[in-house]
């Protein structure tokens, strides 16, 4: 006997926890009821035209792919666009609610899991590992804060790739600020908050997205701030923390939010 014919014959409430229970594992398809879809994975409406986690992964992998056609003139253009703001005068306390609207469609880590999610994971985690620096703290608060350019239209291959890479010839050694790049959410949100902060967390701001492909172009300077900063930062931004639900709230975060961002800013 079929799966769906077992789930009929008991009363609803029964049915509906067995269905929801079959769906879990892949086993009952909630578009129609046929049993295991093709995928052998769940439904997971709610992301546009995407609903299949393969489906999910094709769309990812297209994006980057966009990402690295990226030219230099491109990366010139969209340095010029983010010289103003996007969405104008705002506290960053709105900021980071914005963040529960974005889904970022390259985390095939977190899937549907919202910006927001994705933030408080990573402060949790670095919490646990006994990092207290407040500043540094502030910084992870708003590192993502790039791709809320999405909601005005920005395309997310220009927001998120897979990573900054080197883009065109450049000097081993020579420096990051003496080296070209491809563009991403990194430096949209260091475009807008590096007034803010000190100049130290501007760094890891705009270079927290980088790939291996960049660490022989570090001058002394980058490679303080990259052992410093950028290895204790990665470890929870890339990692082991992206399926689990955070304990704490945004709410729990205002005051150190408040220390470092008392007034409205431009962003």
């Amino acid at each position: 006997m079929s799966l769906k014919k077992t789930a009929a014959k008991f009363p609803r409430p029964i049915k509906d926890f067995v269905k929801r229970k079959l769906n879990q594992h892949g086993y009952y398809d909630i578009r129609d009821g046929n049993g295991l879809n093709e995928h052998g994975f769940y439904d997971i409406r709610g992301v546009g035209e995407i609903t299949t986690i393969d489906e999910f992964k094709e769309r990812a992998f297209a994006i980057s792919k966009r990402s690295r056609l990226q030219t230099q003139e491109e990366v010139i253009a969209l340095k010029k666009k983010y010289e103003q703001p996007i969405l104008g005068e705002i506290a960053v306390e709105r900021l980071l609610e914005l963040q529960a609207q974005i889904i970022d469609p390259t985390n095939v880590l977190m899937f549907t899991g919202s910006q927001l999610t994705h933030t408080l994971q990573v402060l949790e985690s670095m919490e646990k590992a006994g990092i207290t620096d407040r500043e540094f703290l502030a910084t992870t608060l708003i590192h993502d804060l790039g791709k809320l350019a999405s909601l005005k239209g920005e395309k997310w291959e220009n927001l998120e790739g897979g990573g900054k890479i080197p883009l065109g010839e450049n000097l081993p050694g020579s420096g990051f600020e003496n080296c070209s790049f491809n563009w991403d959410h990194a430096d949209v949100v260091h475009a807008r908050f590096h007034p803010y902060v000190s100049k130290d967390m501007a760094w890891v701001l705009k270079w927290h997205s980088i790939q291996t492909e960049c660490e022989p172009l570090m001058d002394a300077r980058d490679r303080a701030l990259f052992e410093k900063y950028y290895k204790p930062f990665v470890r929870h931004d890339r990692t082991f923390i992206f399926h689990h639900l955070p304990k704490k709230r945004l709410s729990d975060y205002l005051p150190l939010v408040k220390e470092f961002f008392p007034e409205k800013m431009l962003f």
